[in-house]
């Protein structure tokens, strides 16, 4: 690789590592944010959501304006709106002025995260473009990695506020050595228009579907809420198909919203990545509620599997060019979902030590699976589509994680209660209804093990936590197995439809 291309991965790299590394870091910081600004759970946890909302449902918008207006042009208001707003943040006052920069950081992301992809496959030839999705993926695992690590060590010993100012930094530095070492590039989009309409439409559609998928494991998924935002999302979803049909040159081409290829390597990252989402969330909850972990030790426990996925992904474009597109995604996935089963059959029984040969499986499939599909997807479009591309596909993996974690809590919860007040009501113990509702409560939400323990006593609080753990693990399993499932159903669609070698668009 030449000077300016390493100078140009190290930018993208620094810009990958800023959003990857937040996603996962504020999630240690949210009982001293909620504590320093007396707030509650339900209101801190916007931190995460409001994040997520903005990031998914702009993701796409950017993309095709980075293709129109130049990638390092909106790079470079996505460096500033990023770092600005992590400013912003970690000057915050009260929890509402820190969630509205939680929210603007994710507008950043949403700017950032599809340049950098342009960027990157547009930099090299198209044997070396494997490399950039290894190199993409293997430093968004890095990030992944060092985040909760990061947070943890930085709220404890100075103060959550520094998890936001981390980033400010990190952000001056890749906008000057963008600003010196990339090209901006033509991409051939310089005639076309904004599509307003459809910008306004997928952002409804989009908001509605993620703001269902984010709150109906607390709604229900009866609720009126739930429905009436669902309805929302299929009927404007419906207006922007609409309304791309009729147009030549919209938010989303034709030749991007007809490419089989491209549409089904979405398709499959959707069916993939809840596993992971499940994995994080769960089993650290396990860690930290059954087992005493601390959340930097919970985080901790997560570095092997991220690690793996990391390395592998540095490595994966030599398996992508060997393999082809086809049997790496497959053989990642495989490899994941095995991951998966060996948590559920070894990991909550054994503690950190059963659980690490299902991380290590599950993060080389990752780091096998994902650069892979990233790769098909992009390539599989022309060139000048690429930013929008890669929008695309990270839209498909957000919105496949809400909504496979949305399932998956819905079954654990359901799993979990049943379980729970069968084995109660086989026991010998009489529990008030209060008592009853307690424990769910923890199994289910926030709830404390020591208001059990006061409430009960120590000699039936130990026969009833029994219990409580017997159903968080049926819970939590039937969850995973559900991700499994759908891991597999993804690993059919691409033995059956992913062609190792893409034939390229002509540029427009």
């Amino acid at each position: 690789m030449t000077r300016k291309q390493i100078l140009t991965f190290f930018a993208m790299g620094l810009g990958i590592l800023a959003v990857a590394m937040d996603i996962t870091a504020i999630n240690v910081a949210i009982p001293a944010i909620e504590k320093s600004f007396k707030t509650d759970v339900q209101t801190i946890q916007w931190l995460v959501n409001g994040y997520i909302l903005s990031f998914g449902v702009l993701m796409v918008t950017f993309g095709r304006l980075a293709d129109i207006f130049g990638r390092k042009k909106i790079f470079f208001a996505g460096l500033f709106v990023f770092g600005l707003s992590s400013l912003a943040g970690a000057l915050s006052t009260s929890a509402g002025m820190i969630i509205a920069a939680r929210v603007t950081q994710g507008v950043g992301g949403a700017m950032l995260w599809p340049c950098i992809i342009g960027i990157l496959y547009s930099t090299v030839s198209e044997n070396q473009k494997s490399i950039a999705g290894g190199v993409l993926m293997g430093i968004a695992g890095l990030g992944n990695a060092a985040g909760p690590l990061v947070g943890g060590v930085l709220t404890e010993f100075a103060s959550w506020r520094w998890v936001l100012f981390v980033n400010v930094p990190i952000c001056i530095i890749a906008g000057i050595i963008t600003y010196l070492e990339v090209d901006e590039q033509v991409v051939g989009e310089e005639k076309s228009s904004v599509d307003y309409l459809g910008i306004i439409t997928i952002s409804v559609s989009l908001v509605a579907l993620l703001y269902a998928l984010n709150l109906s494991p607390t709604w229900g998924w009866a609720s009126y809420k739930t429905i009436s935002l669902l309805v929302v999302f299929v009927v404007v979803m419906v207006l922007f198909l609409f309304i791309e049909t009729r147009e030549d040159d919209g938010l989303i081409p034709k030749d991007v919203m007809g490419n089989f290829q491209f549409m089904i390597a979405g398709t499959i990252m959707f069916t993939y990545i809840p596993g992971f989402f499940a994995i994080l969330l769960y089993v650290t909850q396990y860690l930290e509620k059954f087992l005493n972990y601390s959340p930097i030790q919970a985080g901790a426990v997560l570095v092997p599997m991220l690690v793996f996925f990391s390395g592998t992904s540095a490595m994966s474009s030599r398996i992508y060019n060997k393999l082809g597109a086809k049997l790496t995604i497959f053989i990642g996935m495989v490899l994941s979902t095995l991951g998966v089963v060996c948590v559920i059959l070894f990991g909550f029984g054994s503690g950190f030590y059963g659980l690490i040969p299902g991380y290590i499986l599950a993060g080389i499939g990752l780091g096998f699976a994902i650069p892979a599909i990233t790769t098909a997807g992009v390539s599989a479009v022309s060139e000048s589509r690429g930013s929008l591309a890669g929008g695309i596909i990270y839209m498909f993996q957000l919105v496949g994680g809400a909504f496979g974690l949305a399932v998956a809590t819905t079954i654990f919860t359901d799993l979990a209660k049943n379980d729970l007040l069968s084995r109660l009501r086989d026991s010998s113990l009489s529990l008030s209804n209060a008592d009853i509702s307690e424990i769910i409560n923890f199994i289910v939400g926030s709830g404390s093990s020591k208001a059990i323990l006061d409430s009960l006593g120590q000699q039936k609080y130990e026969t009833v936590f029994a219990h409580i753990k017997h159903a968080y693990i049926t819970g939590v399993s039937g969850g995973l197995i559900f991700t499994s499932i759908l891991s597999s159903i993804g690993a059919l669609l691409a033995i059956l439809f992913i062609k190792d070698k893409v034939i390229q668009s002509k540029k427009i």
